[in-house]
C-alpha cells in the first residue's frame, strides 16, 4: 500500500508564506493555544466499530492519554449522551466534521444545541470532497466543489446568525493530501472559513521533520494553506503512520512510529499548527494486508501500541507547559541542522527544553527498524543551576540526573525526545 491509496475520512461511513512563527492575535481557536497539551488532538469515529461496541474501554484509554480533543463526524444519530458523558468525566471537546452527504444545516444546527456549544472548539467543512467516494454520491453531480463551496456558504451563514467566531470559529473543507490542484476549485470557499485545514501525511514514510515535498509540513501550508487562504491560522486535521510493514511500501513499525509521533506533535506546535489532530485513535480492523485497519495508537484489540504511550508520557511530562521565548537558562549549544529544540516552560514559570534529532528511524525499503546511535549534544545552562532532569517519552515517566559541568550539561540523543529541566 502507499500513501496515495488512503480513504477519503467519511468513506463507508467510518468515517506565499511559509511556515510562520505562532502569534496570539493569529489563533481563532477558544482556549491557549500556547499550551502544549492543548495542541494534541486524535481522530475517532465514536458511533462506529470498534468505538461503538467498546465504548466503556475507548472512554478509559482516551481519558488515559491525556488527549482531551476529538475530531469526529457529525450524524444526527449520534448517540448524543456519549459525547456529553466524554464531555463530563474527561473534559473532551470535539471539532466537529459537517458534510451535504451526512447532515443539512438546520440539522447542524439542532445538534449544536443538542451538544452544548461549550463542548464544541469548531467546526469544520467538507472532509476531502475530491475523494472518490464524496464525488460519487448524486449530490456531488453538479460539480464536487461547488457542492463544497455552495456548503461551506450556507454553513458560515449560519453560524454566524448564531455565534461570533471567538464562540464557534468554521474549519475550511479540506482536499486530498496528494492533490494541492484541487484546492483552487474549492478556493471560493476561503471567505467563510476562520482557519484552513490540511492532511499533512508524509507520502513514503519520511520522518515529521522532512523537507520532502508532499510530505514537509511547510510543503503543505504553502500548496495547501497559502494557495487557499494564504498565511491564515492553519490546523493539521488528518496525520499518521500505517502500522502495516512491508518492504518498499508506505508503512511504519509500531516502535518507528512510537519515536516519530511525539516528534511530529511537537514539530508541528514549533512550527506553529494550532492543533494536530493524529489519525487515528484505535485501528479499524485486523487485516494484515488493509492499510485502512493499522492507523491506530490501539490495536483492534485494544491494546496500546508504543505510540500511545510515547504520546502519553509526553503529555504527562509537559502538562501545563507553555511556550516561551525566553531560553537562556537552557539552549542547545551543539550546532546540527539534526537538532531541533522548543522553549516552554511549566505552570510554576521555570523553563523546559525539549531536544531531538530529526533523524529517520525506518528503512522504507528493508521495512524494518534503524538504529540510530546515542550522539552527545551539549546544553549550555545558566550558571544558577547544578544538575538537570531528562526524560525520555518513550521510556515512561522515569528520569536521569545530568550534571552540569562549567555552564555545560552533555545528553545523550539518539532518535527519541528529551526533555530538560532543572533539578527540583
Amino acid at each position: 500500500m502507499t500513501m496515495l491509496d488512503r480513504r477519503a475520512f467519511l468513506a463507508n461511513g467510518a468515517a506565499a508564506v511559509l511556515l510562520q512563527p505562532w502569534s496570539a492575535a493569529a489563533a481563532p481557536l477558544p482556549g491557549p493555544s500556547d499550551l502544549f497539551t492543548d495542541s494534541v488532538g486524535v481522530n475517532v469515529h465514536i458511533s462506529s466499530e470498534p468505538y461503538a461496541s467498546n465504548f466503556d474501554r475507548f472512554h478509559d484509554l482516551l481519558a488515559t492519554s491525556g488527549i482531551r480533543h476529538l475530531r469526529d463526524e457529525l450524524r444526527p444519530s449520534n448517540d448524543l449522551a456519549r459525547w456529553r458523558l466524554l464531555n463530563e468525566r474527561s473534559n473532551i471537546l470535539f471539532n466537529i466534521l459537517v458534510s451535504p452527504a451526512t447532515n443539512t444545516v438546520p440539522e447542524m444546527m439542532a445538534y449544536i444545541d443538542a451538544l452544548g456549544i461549550q463542548r464544541i472548539t469548531s467546526i469544520e467543512g467538507q472532509n476531502e470532497g475530491d475523494s472518490p467516494w464524496f464525488m460519487s454520491l448524486p449530490l456531488a453531480k453538479p460539480g464536487w466543489s461547488n457542492v463544497v463551496v455552495d456548503y461551506q456558504r450556507e454553513v458560515h451563514r449560519a453560524l454566524r446568525s448564531r455565534y461570533s467566531v471567538e464562540q464557534l470559529p468554521l474549519i475550511s473543507p479540506s482536499v486530498l493530501n496528494w492533490k494541492p490542484a484541487d484546492v483552487a476549485l474549492i478556493r471560493g470557499a476561503a471567505q467563510y472559513s476562520d482557519a484552513v485545514a490540511i492532511h499533512s501525511y508524509v507520502q513514503k514514510a519520511q520522518e515529521p521533520e522532512t523537507t520532502d515535498d508532499y510530505a514537509a509540513v511547510s510543503w503543505y501550508l504553502q500548496n495547501m494553506r497559502d494557495a487557499f487562504k494564504a498565511g491564515a491560522p492553519a490546523l493539521v486535521t488528518e496525520i499518521g503512520y500505517c502500522n502495516v510493514v512491508k518492504p518498499g511500501i508506505a508503512g511504519v513499525g509500531e516502535v518507528a512510529a512510537g519515536i516519530y509521533f511525539p516528534r511530529m506533535l511537537l514539530n508541528n506546535f514549533r512550527l506553529g499548527i494550532l492543533r494536530t489532530f493524529i489519525y487515528e485513535f484505535w485501528d479499524g480492523g485486523t487485516d494484515p494486508n488493509e492499510g485502512e485497519h493499522h492507523w491506530g495508537l490501539l490495536r483492534n484489540d485494544g491494546t496500546p501500541k508504543p505510540s500511545y504511550h510515547a504520546i502519553r508520557s509526553l503529555l504527562i511530562a509537559l502538562q501545563g507547559a507553555r511556550r516561551t521565548n525566553d531560553s537562556q537558562l537552557l539552549r542547545v549549544a551543539t550546532r546540527s541542522l539534526e537538532l531541533k529544540h522548543l522553549a516552554l516552560q511549566d505552570a510554576q514559570g521555570r523553563p523546559i527544553l525539549v531536544v531531538w534529532r530529526a533523524v529517520r528511524c525506518w528503512d522504507v525499503a528493508a521495512a524494518e527498524d534503524i538504529n540510530v546511535p546515542m550522539l552527545p549534544v551539549e546544553i549550555a545552562v545558566d550558571s544558577r543551576i547544578a544538575s538537570l532532569t531528562l526524560n525520555r517519552p518513550n521510556d515512561g515517566n522515569g528520569s536521569q540526573r545530568i550534571p552540569v559541568t562549567n555552564g555545560i550539561a552533555t545528553i545523550p540523543l539518539d532518535g527519541r525526545v528529551a526533555i530538560l529541566r532543572p533539578t527540583a
